[in-house]
């Protein structure tokens, strides 16, 4: 209680003289109503405008990638060299076969030819010439049919070069040299036509 005293002595003698601190210092602004722009951010992925999965459309075993990744390649570009000699026998045994049948219908034009004459001249009977005109539309038949088969035969043995179906930038390699692919079902790479650009986002 003794050492109070002094201090309280003190601050009754301040509050006595009259002294007071100088009231704060404050910045006043006026407020204006006004229309500010609303601001908002997304998040969004770009993607290429069309993107493309490259499969075989042959089974076959993968002999050499044609192209670099990540490189930009050109509509028709060799992508993948699958093993083309199984599909090389089978497009020589169709063109053997056409061959065949082509033979086979000059062989029967040529024996119609010879028996129109004789047909008008009566010196065979009607029926001998309906089979040569039968045989001939028969070894004809044959013929579109080898054709459509080396058709065919040639396809596949196009498709074992896989190329590009649009320009673009070629995607990393999901199968290497060696690896045995089945047709329309393993991926070989991806293809993304870059020019131009879509960005995805949502809000």
């Amino acid at each position: 209680l003794l050492l109070l005293a002094p201090v309280l002595t003190g601050c009754d003698g301040n509050a006595e003289s009259g002294m007071a601190f100088p009231p704060p210092e404050v910045n006043v602004a006026l407020i204006t109503p006004q229309d500010l722009p609303v601001e908002r951010e997304y998040i969004g992925q770009t993607k290429g405008s069309r993107e493309v999965e490259i499969r075989p459309r042959v089974g076959g075993i993968i002999e050499k990638r044609m192209y670099e990744e990540g490189s930009r390649v050109a509509a028709g570009k060799v992508l993948f060299q699958l093993d083309p000699k199984p599909y090389a026998a089978k497009l020589a045994v169709a063109e053997a076969a056409l061959a065949r049948a082509q033979a086979q219908y000059r062989q029967a034009e040529r024996d119609l030819n010879r028996l129109k004459p004789l047909a008008e001249d009566k010196l065979i009977s009607r029926k001998a010439l309906d089979d040569a005109q039968s045989a001939s539309e028969l070894a004809d038949a044959d013929v579109k049919a080898a054709e459509a088969s080396a058709r065919d035969a040639r396809l596949q043995f196009d498709y074992t070069r896989v190329t590009a179906p649009i320009a673009g930038v070629a995607g990393l390699a999901e199968k290497v040299e060696g690896a045995v692919v089945t047709a329309s079902e393993d991926r070989l790479t991806t293809l993304t036509d870059t020019d131009p650009m879509d960005v995805y986002f949502s809000m």
